[in-house]
């Protein structure tokens, strides 16, 4: 496990839950607009959370993903 590779995996903790945050922030207001507003948020603010998610974790040093690509790249 690299350092780059760490540094990219806690910079895409950090992103994750700013942005996990503020989708928060901007969907209880949304929220108060009624109940089909409330919903579209709360189902933005869901799909939000789970892309950036699996984004965060594709990133982390020990992931599949990363080992195959160390693969491809000892291989290449």
């Amino acid at each position: 496990m690299s350092n780059s590779q760490m540094g990219k995996y806690v910079w895409a903790s950090v992103l994750y839950y700013v942005a996990a945050v503020v989708g928060f922030l901007i969907a209880v207001p949304i929220s108060m607009f009624g109940i089909l507003w409330g919903v579209l948020a709360v189902i933005g603010y869901l799909t939000l959370i789970t892309f950036l998610n699996f984004w965060r974790r594709r990133r982390h040093p020990r992931s599949a993903y990363q080992v195959e690509l160390a693969k491809r790249r000892l291989d290449g």
